[in-house]
């Protein structure tokens, strides 16, 4: 008799995908990032996701729904060293060998784990655990480099990691806030506050491709982002569509920095490995294309 597979909580980082013509501010549907993860599968594409490594799609299979629509994609990825044969170093005689050669095709260290893409939410899920170190801003090199080299010649791809909400709270609640920097980039329509749309359609209509904002404070006096439409919604886009920096006063009146960047958003589901892609799928719907933005559990 087979054992029943045990329910636990399994987690994993959120990677915001977003596909877009070069000369239109029109969103493209969930047809169009199915093209562009398919023939990134497809060509076998491998990119660096970090000094000396790289990642790829192993395996990708279709997930329809009862209307025969695609629901989401699934497989594997892996994150290798990458190792070009040139200069090998003998410990045994000291010296260069110009003979050795690794095998064509075949590379060290490689992690596995599993991935969900959305199309609905553009949003790429990993699984993360003890065993799988694959940071998100590696992942989103990856994706970055390999889906614009397979985007037709009139799209771009933009791609950023999700931040933890956390970390703006922790910029707003701040004793005293002395100087903010955020970029921000094109999004595809989330929820979200009014603040933040004002911003994302602003930057649409101006055709800009990426914005920078930067606020110092006056001497002896807090930053008050909250009395500045233009700062809190970019500051709320950048949780999805870019980064933030903040130096501030903290309660013991130590100069401390917040960066959005150490705080990725990790999330959980709760059940069985085999039913991971399901639950995440769920769980991504509901927080971007459901009720809103919901905190994380």
């Amino acid at each position: 008799m087979a054992t029943p597979e045990k329910t636990r909580y399994h987690y994993f980082y959120i990677i915001n995908v977003k596909l877009r013509k070069k000369n239109s501010t029109k969103d493209l549907s969930p047809k169009a990032y199915i093209k562009l993860f398919r023939d990134l599968y497809n060509r076998k594409i491998h990119a660096e996701s970090s000094p000396s490594k790289h990642c790829i799609i192993r395996f990708m299979f279709d997930n329809k729904d009862n209307n025969n629509n695609i629901e989401y994609l699934s497989g594997t990825m892996a994150q290798f060293t990458f190792i070009q044969n040139e200069r090998w170093f003998n410990l045994q005689s000291l010296d260069l060998d110009n003979e050795f050669r690794v095998p064509d095709g075949l590379f060290p260290d490689a992690v596995i784990t599993e991935y969900v893409f959305v199309p609905a939410a553009h949003r790429f899920c990993y699984r993360i655990s003890s065993d799988i170190k694959i940071t998100p801003y590696s992942v989103r090199k990856f994706l970055d480099s390999a889906l614009n080299q397979v985007c037709q010649d009139d799209e771009i791809v933009h791609v950023d990691v999700e931040s933890d909400k956390s970390s703006i709270e922790a910029i707003l609640s701040a004793k005293e806030l002395r100087k903010l920097t955020i970029e921000i980039n094109y999004s595809n329509f989330d929820t979200g506050d009014d603040y933040m749309k004002f911003v994302e359609e602003d930057l649409k209509d101006s055709n800009g491709n990426r914005f920078k904002f930067e606020a110092s404070q006056k001497p002896g006096v807090s930053l008050n982002v909250k009395k500045s439409k233009i700062l809190t919604g970019a500051l709320e886009a950048s949780v999805s569509n870019g980064d933030a920096e903040a130096t501030i006063l903290d309660e013991n009146d130590r100069v401390q920095k917040i960066k959005t960047s150490n705080f990725p958003r990790r999330e959980s589901i709760h059940g069985t490995l085999s039913r991971f892609n399901d639950l995440v799928t769920e769980k991504i719907i509901g927080i971007f294309r459901s009720n809103g933005n919901k905190t994380n559990n």
